[in-house]
């Protein structure tokens, strides 16, 4: 089963197209590894798989609800109420952690649980509270933010984004603002995730690390894709030129 599709996706910003014709789907426990250059659209394919961003033509299906299809050369997106089903349906995870500096490690977590999931606090607080074991950050529950490492945060927005159990997980570089001692700690997070059969898309510049860890590498570079394969094949032995040549600079 798949549990992302999008078909044919275009995207422009005035008059630079920065999405043209993507295809890529993702099946159910499948980690997808998404590199390439810097304004190669790696990040704005996420932001539309994600609803961020609005496509402008094309078609994404989540978890088998379609969240947008082009009818008579324009975009259609759902109702208000299968949106939020699908939003439901996916997490996110920001390079830049994205949490709130007022809160709490465990109001962070716990906040759209109870008010936009509409779990009793109890409930919400097991599930945290299961989530911090998992992430190690147990003893920074009632710790805030400004209080934590880098790598600590990160983990806080992995916790959030893994409480509403979605069908599918999208980091977008994850680690690029760590240093690389947090970067590890982050990615092992992350290949414990891929153990655990989690279905994730990853956009990142690790190149071990999306070789050890995905089952499939897309290579995006002028809002294409150029190849994708398995990913220790195409990292080992690339097949397009532009694939090698990114590649060597790693």
């Amino acid at each position: 089963m798949n549990i992302l599709e999008m078909h044919d996706i275009h995207k422009s910003y005035n008059d630079l197209e920065v999405l043209k014709g993507i295809d890529l789907t993702v099946a159910k426990g499948e980690v997808v590894a998404v590199i390439g250059p810097s304004g190669g659209g790696k990040s704005t394919l996420l932001r539309c798989a994600t609803i961020l961003e609005r496509i402008d033509s094309g078609k994404i299906v989540i978890g088998g609800d379609v969240l947008c299809d082009t009818k008579d050369e324009k975009i259609h997106y759902c109702d208000k109420k299968m949106m939020g089903e699908i939003k439901s349906k996916f997490g996110l995870v920001f390079q830049n952690f994205n949490l709130f500096p007022h809160f709490s490690v465990r109001r962070n977590i716990t906040e759209a649980l109870i008010h936009v999931h509409k779990k009793t606090k109890l409930e919400a607080d097991i599930i945290c509270d299961e989530l911090l074991l998992k992430m190690d950050l147990v003893e920074k529950a009632d710790a805030y933010p400004c209080n934590l490492s880098g790598g600590q945060q990160q983990r806080v927005s992995i916790a959030r984004a893994l409480a509403t159990s979605p069908d599918i997980l999208f980091f977008d570089e994850p680690t690029s603002a760590l240093d690389p001692e947090l970067t590890k700690g982050v990615l092992t997070v992350i290949k414990d995730l891929a153990l655990e059969e989690m279905t994730m898309v990853i956009v990142t510049h690790e190149m071990s690390f999306a070789r050890d860890v995905a089952d499939r590498i897309v290579f995006m570079d002028g809002g294409v894709i150029v190849e994708e394969g398995p990913a220790y094949e195409l990292v080992t032995n690339p097949k397009q030129e532009r694939t090698k040549a990114f590649l060597a600079g790693y």
